[in-house]
């Protein structure tokens, strides 16, 4: 057998930095955000199709806006290191906190 076809090595995983916990909490957020955000759709849908106010078509779109934002900085929090990552993660829970607040809480 050809020399090369023997010097195959199993994959390495990928290093792990020593801070993963906040870049994997703000995904769990982005993801919790986007789900949130095809609920409230769906409640808009079903209120509409029962002759129903629902939550508002203002509501949805900011529900579905602060999802694809969470989602896109995820993204960048994803593929960064560093101050860039940081933010991306900060700018994650500043958006998901902000909707939680204006849209549940206040």
């Amino acid at each position: 057998m050809h020399d090369s076809l023997m010097d195959v090595t199993a994959p390495q995983p990928p290093a792990r930095g020593r801070a993963r916990f906040w870049p994997e909490l703000s995904g769990a957020l982005a993801l919790g955000l986007g789900a949130l955000a095809a609920v409230v759709l769906v409640f808009q849908i079903l209120a509409v199709a029962q002759g129903k106010p629902g939550p508002g078509l203002l509501t949805v779109a900011a529900h579905l806006v602060a999802a694809g934002l969470a989602v896109l900085a995820q993204r960048v929090a994803d593929r960064a290191r560093g101050r860039t990552a940081a933010l991306a993660v900060l700018g994650v829970l500043a958006v998901t906190g902000a909707t939680l607040w204006i849209f549940w809480w206040a």
